[in-house]
């Protein structure tokens, strides 16, 4: 045992603290270790499949579930086999008691590399645009020392955006920046050049429109176009804000497809996705109001938040949903899918933070699962 030592201030010596040292040859340490470091190793892999998302040639949820059997053959040694998606024999599990660290070496530096194919591709045309941007600029240097110094500044700073590989959303808000300082600059040269303002003005909104679609695909699910939760959190955020300062009314709608894993297992992941856009075209329909905003959350789970909306009335609007949905059939290769969903809705009240709004629809969500699915159940605004 190691022991420490301090000094205080009159001279007296003090213990303070002491380590028993780990020793090295003690089997029981050694598994110990072995033991935390495997359970880590497995969490990293959850922790990854929990935030994955879809690739070109593999979709996020087959992703998830990959990595979990991985995570389990790190964990108990199963089949390499059914580690990687195949059917595991009880004589294979019992006689498999080496982990596959080839195999998990190989997976991983598969999929990381199609993740980052998948995202230099998306990025590429932005940044194409940005370089045709940049020469956009230089058409229209000013032709006085003032013009142009400020001109020269903007093309300066948004080449060092491009060349620092900045993210998508620094890029466009340089981008943004860049092109009301041009327009300004272009409306008081007007009356020297109209053909050039004509010109330039055409190709500025071109530009603009290239922008603001790059910014849109941020925001949206690829499968549904719905918005995605990154844009569904900033909007809780803003609505909630805004509530509590307008003191209106709002309700937080959380909605889960029942037994979805079911029909990606019997009839496989296209007939899944199929389901999820037909779920997200009746949210969209059933919810059609301009302030109106429906997300696809996760999974088989949708969001929607209703601005100036009382509980009564959102229930109302849920239910109509449960009844599009539960009606609704689904063709796909000859066969008829049929579906259901759960909802709990949350009235914002007196609630302290967009977290604990959450929460509460989400409770709500989970009292409709466990009570029989295919239903609603609301939570009262708390005064």
């Amino acid at each position: 045992m190691v022991k420490f030592w301090k000094r205080e201030s009159g001279g007296a010596i003090q213990e303070t603290a002491s380590i028993t040292p780990v020793n090295p040859s003690d089997p029981a340490t050694l598994a110990a270790l072995e033991q935390a470091a495997l359970d880590q190793l497995a969490s990293v892999l959850r922790t990854w499949g929990k935030y994955a998302f879809d690739l070109d040639e593999i979709k996020a949820a087959t992703l998830a579930e990959q990595l979990e059997r991985w995570s389990l053959h790190v964990l108990m040694a199963a089949s390499p086999d059914a580690a990687k998606g195949g059917k595991e024999s009880e004589s294979d599990a019992t006689a498999s008691t080496r982990r596959d660290w080839g195999g998990l070496r190989e997976f991983v530096t598969r999929v990381r590399r199609s993740e980052q194919s998948y995202v230099n591709r998306q990025i590429l045309g932005t940044r194409q645009v940005m370089g045709d941007f940049v020469q956009t600029l230089g058409l229209v240097l000013a032709e006085d020392q003032e013009e142009q110094a400020k001109v020269t500044q903007v093309i300066t700073q948004l080449r060092s955006t491009i060349e620092n590989n900045a993210p998508i959303e620094v890029l466009s808000r340089e981008a943004l920046n860049a092109l009301d300082l041009i327009a300004s600059i272009a409306r008081d040269r007007a009356r020297r050049n109209q053909g050039l303002l004509n010109d330039l003005t055409g190709k500025l909104q071109s530009l603009r429109g290239e922008l603001d679609a790059a910014q849109r695909e941020i925001d949206l699910d690829g499968l549904t176009q719905l918005y995605n939760r990154k844009a569904f959190d900033k909007q809780l955020g803003r609505v909630f804000e805004l509530c509590k300062l307008s003191g209106e009314s709002a309700c937080l709608l959380m909605i889960d497809a029942d037994h979805f894993k079911r029909i990606n297992d019997e009839y496989g992941h296209p007939a899944g996705d199929l389901v999820l856009k037909r779920l997200a075209n009746c949210c969209t329909k059933g919810f059609p109001r301009k302030s109106d905003f429906v997300a696809r959350y996760g999974g088989e789970e949708f969001a929607v938040i209703l601005q100036d909306t009382s509980l009564k009335t959102a229930c109302q609007l849920a239910q109509r949903l449960l009844d599009t949905v539960r009606i609704m059939r689904i063709d796909h290769e000859g066969q008829e899918l049929d579906i259901t969903v759960s909802i709990g809705v949350a009235e914002l009240g007196a609630l302290a933070s967009p977290e604990h709004w959450l929460k509460t629809a989400d409770g709500a969500l989970y009292t409709a699962k466990n009570s029989g699915r295919d239903r609603v159940v609301s939570v009262p605004a708390v005064s």
